[in-house]
Order: structure tokens, then C-alpha cells, then sequence
């Protein structure tokens, strides 16, 4: 907008030259009219034209709000800016030139030259004013293809929303499962512990047994009249009375074999156990599914006639071609003698649909 002062400032001037020059020469006067009339029309044309370079200014500044991609054609459109201003400039001179000269012919050429360049101008802002339009065409057609590329997608990212709900359920159902197993297992130690109480007051009941039949072997052995110490206080009251000491042996005796069958210790296979080898037995052994593997739980009593700081076995696990499809080695620490371990194993990579049979045995000593 600076550069259009300069330029009303010279249209004003030459008005003045103009009048000047119709006071010098009386006789060019109706030619001098024709020169003033052109003059004005050409004053009105330039305020059009800076009323259309206000106008084109302002879409200007919005383009170059909204669509970053006409920064390239805002440069072309300051170059054609200094374009312009190099050529007012020219024209300023031109107009310059024109005080010093004092033919009417001279100026109308100059009017005619300026009037051309006007039109080039004219044709410039016009080009200019297109590919702003062919711009905001451009920026809306790739919102547009973008709403179209994210079309696409609404079933990816559904299938992705539906993919993660899946797993997380699964992932639930797992920790249920893996929860459900947790309490199994501590349900069977529980168990076992108790087993293991029960065990050592039979194992304490045996041992008292044990005493007390040494005591009625002794007792039996003595002599008829004669007392022992280990004779029951009533025996001995019985023989100062009179009484034989050989019928209170046979009575204890009887007493004690009779308490001896009646606390007698069940043997293995009574207790559901299948000899291994190794003076080990099992029982309770099941196969439940586990994901995509198996898991296999039972019981293991050493029945063998010494403690085991490690007892080692392996799992073998066959189809139903008779191949085998797995092997698996497992340990159990400090087996004492009379005990009951529980075990718990994964047979990974094989379902219990793909198991026909399976095969549990010592595998060495420690």
C-alpha cells in the first residue's frame, strides 16, 4: 500500500502539468480536453485497481492461514509485487521525464505505454487470483481423499478393539484357572499334611505296640510263681493273692495280640498305591488340560527302607500309535521313608486328547 501513495501523488502532478500545459498552448485546447478525459479515466482505473489489490490482499492473508500449501504461490506473488513496484517505479520516471516535456503527443503515448503495463497487471492478478482458487480446490479435494483413506481403517481398528477384549478375557479365564489351581494344590498339601499327622501317630502307635509285645514275650517266658518287674501292677497283686502269674501272662498276651490286629498298618495296595520300582509307590495320578499342554498331579510314597535326600523320576508320555511324544524328569527333596509327596507337572506342547497312556518311574538314587 506504500507504493500506491507515490503513485496518487504522480496522477496529481500530472493533472497540474496537464492544466499547464492547456494554459501554454491556447491552441491545442480541444486536444488538451481529449488528454485530461483520458487522465481522469485513468485515475478512476487505478483507484479500481487498488481497491482490487486491497481486495486480493485480504484473500491473501486467509489463504495463507488455512492452506499451508500456497506458501509457493505467495512467493510468485511477491515477486510479482516487486514486478509491479519495479514498473510504478519506471513509470514514475516516465512521469518525471513528463514535467520537462511540453507535447501533448509525448503524454499520450506515455498514457498509452502506462495503459498497457495497467493491463498487464491486470492480467497478472487475474492469473494470480486463479491459482488461489485452484489452491483452496487442491486443499479441498485432500480432505476430502483423507476422510476417504481413514474409511478403511474403522474396520482395523474395530477388529484391533475386539482382538484386545479377547485376549484380556483370556487372559482373565487364565488367572482364574491358574487361581482354582493354586487353591487345588494347597488344598492337597493341606491334605497331605494331615496325612503326614495321622502317619506319625500311627508310626508313635506301632512303636508302642512294639514295646508292649516285648513286654508280653517276657512276661510269657517266665517261670510259674516267679515276678519280674515287668509284670502289670494288677498281675502282681493277682500272684500275692494266690493267683498264677502264668495265667496273667496269658491273659496280657491274648490282650495285646488282640490291640496288635486291631491297630494293624494297611499295606500300600489297601492305601490305592501301584508299586513303581525302587520301594516307591504312586497313586492318584490324573491328567487335566492346561491351556494348549497338559498337567499330570499324583502321589508318591516312599516305601523303600532308607530316607532319600533327592529321589528323582521321569514322566514318559506316549500316543496312540504307541510313540513317545514326551519326556520329562522331576525331583522330589528330602523323601523321608513313610512319606507322601504330592507332584504336579506340565506336559507342555500336547493335550490330554493327544495322550493315550503315560509312564511314571525312578529314574536314580541320590
Amino acid at each position: 500500500m506504500k507504493g500506491m501513495l507515490p503513485v496518487f501523488l504522480i496522477s496529481v502532478f500530472l493533472l497540474f502539468v496537464l492544466l499547464g500545459v492547456k494554459n501554454a498552448d491556447a491552441q491545442e485546447k480541444g486536444e488538451s480536453q481529449d488528454v485530461l478525459k483520458e487522465l481522469n479515466d485513468f485515475q478512476k482505473s487505478l483507484s479500481n485497481w487498488m481497491k482490487n489489490l486491497d481486495t486480493l490482499g485480504s484473500q491473501f492473508i486467509s489463504l495463507q492461514k488455512n492452506v499451508s500449501e500456497s506458501l509457493a504461490p505467495l512467493k510468485e506473488f511477491d515477486k510479482m509485487i516487486k514486478g509491479i513496484d519495479e514498473k510504478l517505479n519506471t513509470s514514475m520516471s516516465k512521469m518525471a521525464s513528463l514535467e520537462k516535456t511540453t507535447s501533448i503527443a509525448e503524454v499520450k503515448g506515455m498514457l498509452d505505454s502506462f495503459g498497457k503495463t495497467f493491463d498487464v497487471l491486470k492480467k497478472l492478478l487475474s492469473d494470480l487470483a486463479k491459482r488461489v482458487e485452484d489452491q483452496e480446490i487442491k486443499a479441498a479435494v485432500l480432505e476430502r481423499r483423507y476422510q476417504e483413506a481413514q474409511r478403511p481403517l474403522e474396520p482395523i481398528k474395530k477388529a484391533i478393539e475386539d482382538l484386545n477384549k479377547l485376549v484380556t478375557d483370556k487372559s482373565n479365564e487364565q488367572e482364574k484357572k491358574i487361581t482354582s489351581l493354586e487353591d487345588s494344590i494347597k488344598t492337597r498339601v493341606a491334605s497331605l499334611d494331615s496325612a503326614m499327622k495321622t502317619f506319625e501317630g500311627q508310626t508313635k502307635t506301632v512303636s508302642d505296640l512294639e514295646m508292649r509285645m516285648k513286654k508280653v514275650e517276657k512276661a510269657g517266658g517266665v517261670s510259674a510263681g516267679t515276678a519280674t518287674a515287668e509284670v502289670p501292677p494288677v498281675a502282681q497283686a493277682q500272684a500275692a493273692m494266690g493267683t498264677g502269674t502264668a495265667k496273667v501272662a496269658e491273659g496280657t498276651e491274648t490282650a495285646a495280640v488282640a490291640e496288635v490286629a486291631k491297630e494293624r498298618i494297611p499295606t500300600p495296595e489297601e492305601e490305592g498305591f501301584k508299586e513303581m520300582e525302587d520301594g516307591f509307590y504312586i497313586r492318584n495320578v490324573n491328567l487335566f488340560p492346561f491351556g494348549s499342554s497338559s498337567q499330570i498331579k499324583g502321589e508318591i510314597k516312599n516305601f523303600s527302607d532308607r530316607d532319600r535326600s533327592i529321589a528323582a523320576f521321569t514322566i514318559k508320555v506316549y500316543n496312540a500309535s504307541d510313540m513317545l511324544l514326551f519326556t520329562q524328569d522331576f525331583s522330589i527333596k528330602t523323601f523321608r521313608k513313610g512319606d507322601i509327596r504330592a507332584f504336579n507337572e506340565i506336559i507342555s506342547g500336547y493335550t490330554p486328547l493327544d495322550i493315550a497312556r503315560y509312564e511314571i518311574m525312578p529314574k536314580r538314587r541320590y
